[in-house]
């Protein structure tokens, strides 16, 4: 409606009315679902079917204003929290939509003057749909990713309007950790540190930026507090699309500041003395490797024991003794490098929770250490297969 409005000054500002003067006849007795849908009326069973109208509607206007101008069709798919696979069926009616309104784009011949381009923003695209298919048979098909460290830098003093030498370098390294390189993000951030008085911009004469300072406190930032932008909701989005397990090692894993393993993590959430121990550690290793599969905590390959032997971190002193424990060295480790991740996950766990699960991986190093023998024999228990008691010996009495 804004285009013919932007062609023809003369039409009524109402959506409604205007509607009744643009729409081709034959779809002149559906203004009034239109209206319903537009003031928020229509009741849940009837949406589908208001969406394939819509579609109708809009396809009905494209066809017009394809003779009239050049039409530029842009279609953004967001999603927040889908807490199953299945839930992702919801997005069908999306690639329907595709399908409609690509048909007004391929119907127009190639070289005209009044083209008309569909683009679609899509976080995980179906490449199984006809019309990705065809965009990657073209090279139509980009993916953007994270911007490299160096053009960040340059795109934050861009944008603080100052030159790259004058931003401080730890106020540049925080910022593009917690963006992750993501061009919103950044701009986010920045905006967010300026509001809360945490970067300082000395302006001269004219308003041009002549100093660029910070509180030099940056890591005590409340980050999680930041809900109201788009990278600390989408990030508390997709913990909640977490399985509770997953949920729970992704937490634990933000109160180690350096690589820690399965059994630091089992010290905390798994029964010590329970029978069934070696299936709680498979569950567990399942969902450390959902987890790096979503890319929300990395696989570490380091050798360095002195670095990875403390889930205090590399600067503990007890952790450096731990660490060279050669049952640890043999483990595959963790770490999480995200900071946006950390910062939110970690502001959901109390700080007493965090000191119980740091206090129980090392009681666990130090018993891999100092009784090697005795933690043999208890890794030897919890490989063997775990039979109920019940079935064992109640269950063989009845049937006899």
């Amino acid at each position: 409606i804004g285009v013919f409005r932007h062609l023809d000054a003369s039409l009524p500002a109402g959506e409604v009315d205007a509607l009744q003067r643009i729409l081709p006849q034959r779809l002149a007795d559906t203004i009034p679902q239109i209206a319903e849908g537009l003031e928020g009326r229509m009741p849940p069973g009837k949406r589908q079917a208001l969406l394939t109208l819509l579609v109708d509607v809009v396809l009905s206007l494209l066809e017009v204003l394809r003779k009239r101008t050049a039409i530029l069709i842009v279609l953004q798919l967001e999603y927040g929290t889908n807490l199953f696979v299945k839930t992702l069926e919801c997005f069908k009616p999306f690639w329907g939509v595709v399908t409609t309104l690509a048909k007004v784009a391929e119907d127009v011949a190639e070289g005209s003057d009044k083209p008309v381009v569909m683009a679609m923003l899509v976080k995980n695209a179906d490449k199984n749909h006809p019309i990705v298919k065809r965009a990657l048979h073209k090279t139509w098909f980009v993916e953007v990713h994270e911007l490299p460290e160096k053009i960040a830098r340059e795109y934050i003093a861009k944008y603080l309007q100052a030159p790259v030498d004058m931003v401080p370098p730890p106020l540049m390294k925080f910022i593009y950790k917690v963006s992750l390189g993501v061009p919103l993000y950044i701009r986010e951030c920045v905006d967010q540190l300026l509001k809360n008085g945490y970067i300082t911009l000395g302006r001269g004469a004219g308003g041009k930026v002549e100093s660029v300072s910070d509180t030099g406190d940056l890591e005590s930032i409340n980050i999680a507090s930041w809900g109201q932008t788009a990278m600390v909701g989408n990030t508390i989005c997709e913990l909640e699309s977490l399985a509770p397990l997953q949920a729970a090692v992704l937490k634990m894993g933000t109160c180690f500041a350096g690589p820690f393993t399965l059994p630091d993590l089992a010290a905390s959430s798994c029964a010590r003395w329970a029978g069934a121990t070696h299936f709680d550690y498979l569950r567990l290793y399942r969902a450390i490797q959902d987890l790096v599969t979503r890319g929300l905590i990395e696989s570490s390959n380091r050798d360095n024991l002195e670095e990875c032997g403390s889930p205090l971190g590399p600067s503990s002193p007890s952790g450096q003794n731990l660490g060279s424990s050669v049952h640890f060295s043999a483990l595959q480790t963790f770490e999480m490098r995200n900071m946006l991740v950390r910062k939110v996950a970690g502001s959901m766990v109390l700080e007493a929770q965090k000191k119980a699960v740091k206090r129980q991986a090392l009681i666990h190093r130090a018993l891999s250490r100092r009784l090697p023998s005795r933690m043999d024999e208890l890794r030897a228990k919890r490989r063997q297969p775990h039979i109920p008691w019940y079935y064992e010996h109640v269950l063989p009495m009845d049937a006899s």
